[in-house]
């Protein structure tokens, strides 16, 4: 993901050097994410190499990270449903200052630059201009990420395939947070109708002055869009849009943890277990709507769905935003000992005419050996900075609901403009004190951030010696230099009293609302390797772990043209879909993490867990 913005508790004044010391929350410089797909210069599958033909109409909701390359041209926006603040519908364009390969622009400067660039493909627009051909499309600036500054803004570009030329249309400046809002543009110069138009969104961007605290030099000035939609027969007021959608992820069905060692789950149910799903939907039409919604649990190891339960109807009027809480009545139950696996999936049913696009939103909920508070990415960065910091301390408080065996935490340090990998940190755990961190149970020396893109794009520190944890207890870092080092820090996950800093012999707990991307392993070491393959299932997977190429073995008695493939990403989004018998996928346009594969053969499914290394 990418970043928010340089938050602190003093403000820098311009040309001055703080003498004090502090609590950090910055912007991050690289997203991994978006990185680790350039890096693999593999391109999704795509049939845009021909002319689009009207309806051109685009909201995000079916793609991740990069936008759909059979409507795109380019890859340089971000493709995500963390930074938008109630967009139109699930998934949104974010533009920003990190450019295609997941880095800060290397123009980047003080002073207005072009950064990201949305171009569509050649459209077919060889009509005349009273067939009314308008583009709409809604925006807004900041959401959840940085406030564009006056002298930044979002642009929009029209290209005469005649005369070679783009022309800019229409502009805003920069501005705070509010509303998505609508803009509708006629496309009536006959110019532009012709086969081979396009258009283009870019935005000027201009980075922060953080001269004194260089490890915080981040990411900025954040524009979304969404719900892009380009037709023939529409006019100025055509505004309405017969559209139910959801308009948020679905978030982890524990009420304390986003994952935790299934062992824990089982002894702690009761207190773990949510009683309700959480779910937002918009009816982004200007007339009641009603949509009924549906609800599934479904066990991966055991492929099978373990509880399904409806929702009712729900009836929402012109441009409402609902918000409910969806009574389970169920709780996570396996037949594995040691870890488990479920996808939670919603959808709804509306009537023919609505976008069906952007209805169903899904989950995985994973059991494994580590506590997760956390949603794995990392929207800014935290840490100590200032004089006085040489040995200050950071811990994150963590409830246990066994005895059991600390052996190794997972740290995700954000990379900045000047790395901070030079630099040392001790690795420590506390006990509790009256819920503050109290006695230093573990230290280990000469640990220094380590920026990797392995699974889930953290680095694993093992303890020398593992130790016997109390059931409540901390992890964190000692620092030995007074440089920031920025710890990812998630803002959808809200464990503000679980942080407690200590620069000058106080704990003192955070003055932010998220969550460190810090994950302590209990009970055996951390897993590199995936089980191995049921012995009566009909399809083989290869190698696993798997790098760039997955191979695929079916029984000689299957039919393959009965064969349907789907692969999920580790937040349920389908990255990959076929028809038929295919002997590989090339993985090499997807980070690195644990993905599942889900094949339907006839009526049998079969759904494989797969490590991307």
């Amino acid at each position: 993901m990418k970043i928010l913005s340089y938050v602190s508790l003093v403000l820098f004044l311009y040309g001055s050097i703080p003498s004090y010391s502090q609590e950090v929350l910055s912007g991050i410089e690289v997203n991994h994410s978006v990185r680790e797909h350039y890096r693999q210069s593999f391109r999704l599958k795509s049939t845009g190499t021909g002319m689009l033909e009207l309806p051109f109409f685009d909201d995000f909701s079916r793609s991740a990270i990069y936008p759909d390359q059979d409507k795109w041209s380019d890859r340089y926006v971000f493709i995500n449903n963390d930074y938008p603040v109630n967009p139109v519908s699930i998934g949104v364009a974010t533009f920003d200052a990190i450019d295609h390969t997941g880095a800060l622009y290397e123009n980047a400067s003080t002073w207005p630059f072009v950064a990201d660039h949305l171009t569509s493909r050649p459209v077919n627009l060889d009509y005349n201009p009273a067939d009314s051909i308008y583009l709409s499309f809604f925006y807004q600036p900041q959401g959840k990420g940085d406030k564009p500054q006056s002298h930044d803004s979002l642009r929009l570009e029209f290209y005469s395939p005649g005369s070679d030329a783009w022309t800019l249309v229409w502009s805003v400046p920069g501005d705070s947070l509010h509303e998505f809002r609508l803009v509708m543009i006629p496309v009536n110069d006959p110019h532009y109708l012709d086969q081979g138009f396009r258009f283009r969104f870019s935005n000027l961007a201009s980075v922060a002055d953080n001269r004194f605290n260089p490890g915080a030099i981040s990411n900025c000035d954040h524009w979304h869009i969404d719900y892009v939609y380009l037709d023939k027969n529409r006019g100025h007021a055509d505004t309405v849009f017969r559209d139910i959608a959801f308009v948020k992820t679905l978030y982890s069905l524990l009420n304390n943890y986003n994952s935790m060692p299934w062992t824990h789950f089982h002894a702690g149910r009761t207190a773990e277990m949510a009683s309700t799903v959480p779910v937002t939907i918009r009816n982004n039409d200007i007339v009641p709507r009603s949509a009924n919604r549906h609800f599934s649990i479904y066990n991966v190891h055991e492929n099978r769905v373990v509880h399904s339960f409806s929702g009712g109807s729900a009836s929402l009027g012109p441009q409402q935003v609902l918000e409910y809480d969806q009574d389970i009545a169920y709780t996570f139950a396996s037949a594995s000992s040691d870890s488990a696996l479920f996808k939670i999936k919603a959808w709804l049913s509306t009537d023919d005419n609505d976008f069906k696009g952007n209805d169903t939103i899904s989950l995985f909920q994973v059991f494994d050996n580590y506590f997760a508070l956390d949603d794995g990415t990392a929207e800014n960065g935290y840490g100590l900075h200032g004089g006085g910091t040489e040995n200050a301390r950071i811990a994150y408080r963590f409830k246990t609901y066994l005895t059991d065996t600390l052996r190794a935490v997972d740290i995700y340090f954000n990379q900045s403009l000047n790395h901070m990998s030079r630099h040392y940190f001790h690795l420590a755990i506390w006990d509790d004190n009256n819920g503050r961190p109290g006695n230093l149970l573990y230290f280990q020396e000469g640990e220094r951030p380590f920026y990797e893109n392995e699974l889930n794009r953290f680095h694993t520190y093992y303890l020398d010696s593992p130790i016997e944890v109390p059931r409540v207890f901390y992890v964190g870092i000692i620092q030995t230099t007074p440089e920031f080092l920025n710890i990812g820090w998630d803002v959808n996950n809200n464990n503000k009293n679980r942080i407690f800093y200590n620069i000058s012999g106080e704990w003192k707990n955070t003055s932010f609302e998220g969550s460190l991307m810090i994950r302590p392993f209990l009970g055996g070491p951390p897993k590199t390797a995936v089980k191995e393959q049921a012995k009566n299932s009909v399809i083989k997977i290869y190698p696993n772990p798997a790098g760039n190429i997955l191979y695929i073995d079916l029984d000689a008695d299957v039919e393959r043209n009965l064969v349907k493939y789907r692969l999920f990403n580790p937040v349920g989004q389908v990255v990959y879909q076929g028809n038929g018998f295919e002997q590989s996928i090339i993985l090499s346009a997807f980070p690195p993490g644990v993905y599942f594969l889900h094949a339907e053969i006839g009526k049998r499914v079969e759904t494989k867990k797969i490590l991307i290394k």
